[in-house]
């Protein structure tokens, strides 16, 4: 098999085992089994992936899959550790935001141990961080018997899931800070080596293909006269192959959280959702309108750093760190994570 395409068929094999419709385009016409290998095109399954991902996570496939990501290089094994952080970061972000929802429905009680050390690992993140949380929270829902947002977390998250998250920890630390040098031969292992590994960790996170990541970018109340007024939601699905997140309305009896990113279980409603403000937002609705925010980028940005009452964000499509201040929520996110430290943390 050529690079990538062994990570594709097996990522693309357990997606299908949650989402059926996709084993379409698994058809080909030839009957003979060599030939029916050579009729999968993994362009395809590849980009039938990345659209299946919370796009933060698929937007780092993409570059993965990316022509220039097809040799073993030093460029390559970056990209598999920025991808296996971003994948980290994404579904520590979901578990802390379900920790929060639970603790403020009073189903869930949070230990003095985890409150001590939260604030610290949430303030400056790293993968070792992100690791701790995921484990941490598994722990305290399972323990306090509460029900989790996915529930496939209680079953794929298991010892040795989390041992497989913990392999990257040192690794990072050591290559991904450019600790030591790596003869071409050295890459070249590592590179194979940890794309294994990375697809070990998809396989098992195949069942989020199952939910959808949207943005709320409007919310309209539509009152006809005699009748109940219904809320019309502007929302952009945030899981497509480009950057051109295509808005739709949705009408609900009830109002979801404005100006915020959810993970839903179905697109075809918003009455179970997490909302993932103040760790994932999408600047994509802000108006450009003054020369103090002239500098904003569109994008989904992800939680970074929280220090001095700044918080700090990085894109997803956008490389180069961007001040977010100037946003007209910003202290309205500030607000929403101290809210959550405290709420977490007491």
């Amino acid at each position: 098999m050529y690079i990538n395409e062994a990570l594709i068929r097996r990522v693309f094999d357990e997606m299908v085992k949650y989402r059926s419709a996709l084993a379409k385009h698994l058809i080909v016409d030839e009957d003979d089994e060599e030939e029916e290998e050579e009729g999968v095109d993994y362009r395809i399954l590849g980009d039938l992936i990345i659209k299946n991902m919370p796009w933060p996570v698929g937007v780092e496939l993409r570059r993965l899959f990316s022509g220039s990501m097809r040799q073993l290089d030093r460029m390559r094994l970056d990209q598999i550790f920025k991808t296996i952080e971003r994948i980290m970061q994404f579904f520590s972000f979901v578990m802390v935001t379900q920790l929060w929802k639970l603790k403020r429905e009073g189903k869930v009680e949070i230990p003095e141990s985890f409150s001590k050390d939260f604030a610290s690992r949430i303030s400056i993140l790293s993968m070792g961080n992100f690791t701790w949380m995921m484990r941490s929270i598994h722990k305290i829902i399972k323990q306090s018997e509460g029900e989790f947002f996915m529930p496939e977390m209680g079953e794929k998250f298991d010892k040795k899931f989390f041992a497989s998250l913990d392999f990257w920890v040192p690794e990072r630390n050591e290559i991904g800070h450019y600790q030591i040098n790596l003869t071409q031969e050295e890459i070249e292992r590592r590179c194979v080596e940890y794309e294994e590994k990375l697809t070990d960790i998809l396989c098992k996170l195949a069942f989020i293909c199952k939910y959808k990541l949207v943005s709320v970018k409007e919310i309209l109340v539509v009152k006809p006269k005699f009748q109940e007024a219904k809320f019309s939601h502007v929302i952009g699905l945030l899981n497509s192959s480009d950057s051109d997140f295509k808005a739709r309305e949705l009408d609900e009896e009830r109002f979801s959280d404005s100006n915020s990113v959810l993970l839903v279980k179905t697109i075809k409603n918003l009455n179970d959702y997490l909302n993932l403000s103040p760790l994932v937002i999408d600047t994509n609705p802000e108006k450009i309108d003054s020369m103090e925010k002239k500098n904003l980028k569109k994008d989904i940005f992800l939680y970074t750093k929280f220090r001095g009452d700044h918080l700090m964000y990085l894109g997803t499509e956008v490389t180069e760190k961007v001040d977010l201040r100037p946003l007209s929520n910003y202290q309205v996110l500030v607000d929403q994570f101290k809210q959550m430290l405290d709420e977490l943390t007491n």
